[in-house]
């Protein structure tokens, strides 16, 4: 039972390099056989043979070299490979590789990631824009309500000064005369009777004289001086002109059928309370006032 022991075991002891080796020669077969069949260097078949591994290779393809050589000489592959691990070379190291399914797991995490930044970033800007936008609301709200006050105010000091100048005026009551008076008075037009009787007579010795035709001189025509700005109004308008001075030309209310014609230093800032109502030209050109609103506040520039 010992001899036997010994002999398994000096058996499984054999190198995998030597039992290819023995095999070939076996068939005799010589290296060049053997590198014309598996396409391999005699190099490197001198090396599988003498087991000695190159470690600059990985085990994988070390273990392929023996499996085709093993075919090429009959020997089974897996005692070649059994042999081959009995020597603790050429063996297959396990790599934590990380799968394919997680890598996409990790791609799919990091587009929820940048959808979700995305999102934010949009909410954000939408909500910056409302915000722009209800200021700028509020301030044209409040700018109209100070106008309307203003226009309110007018019309109450206009309303105030017409009842003024229209009020009844107390009626003098005329002083009666007494004798005296009565008497001074015939006098009185007595004494202008005569002093017309007299007139009457100078102007007619003065129209027997020669009179002397005095040559009229050319009057000098006054230039025509336009207005830059004309406008009529066809029913009660609030409005504001300045021009490029910041001089306030206009302020208040016009009525209906009303016109209001003014000239000062371009531009001219107009603010107009009813736009719908005014007709408006700026050096004899008609300026187009339809495309503002009805029931707002036109604000324009001339020239546009």
């Amino acid at each position: 039972m010992t001899t036997e022991h010994i002999e398994e075991t000096v058996e499984t002891l054999i190198a995998p390099g030597l039992l290819l080796k023995e095999a070939r020669k076996e068939l005799n077969l010589t290296l060049e056989d053997i590198s014309s069949r598996l396409r391999l260097r005699v190099e490197v078949l001198e090396q599988i043979e003498a087991d000695q591994f190159d470690m600059g290779k990985l085990a994988t393809f070390t273990r392929g070299y023996y499996r085709s050589y093993a075919k090429v000489v009959n020997v089974p592959e897996q005692k070649v490979l059994d042999a081959l691990d009995q020597l603790g070379k050429a063996q297959i190291e396990q790599h934590d590789m990380q799968s394919f399914s997680r890598k996409t797991k990790r791609d799919k995490h990091d587009n929820r990631i940048m959808k979700l930044t995305w999102v934010i970033f949009a909410l954000i800007l939408s909500m910056s824009v409302l915000w722009w936008w209800q200021e700028q609301a509020q301030l044209e709200s409040a700018n109209d309500a100070e106008l309307i006050a203003e226009v309110e105010t007018a019309k109450s000091m206009e309303q105030v000064e017409e009842n003024k100048t229209d009020a009844p005026q107390t009626e003098e009551t005329a002083p009666t005369l007494d004798e005296a008076e009565m008497l001074q008075l015939d006098t009185n037009i007595s004494e202008l009777e005569t002093d017309s009787k007299t007139l009457e007579k100078e102007t007619i010795k003065e129209s027997e004289a020669p009179v002397e035709i005095k040559k009229e001189e050319p009057v000098a025509e006054k230039a025509v001086v336009t207005e830059d700005v004309v406008m009529t109004f066809s029913s009660d308008c609030w409005l504001q002109v300045q021009d490029a001075s910041n001089n306030r030309l206009y302020s208040g209310v016009k009525k209906s059928n009303q016109t209001l014609k003014l000239t000062g230093k371009a531009p001219y800032k107009l603010v107009i309370g009813a736009p719908s109502a005014v007709t408006l030209t700026y050096k004899g050109k008609p300026v187009d006032l339809s495309v503002y609103p009805a029931g707002k506040v036109a604000r324009l520039t001339l020239p546009q």
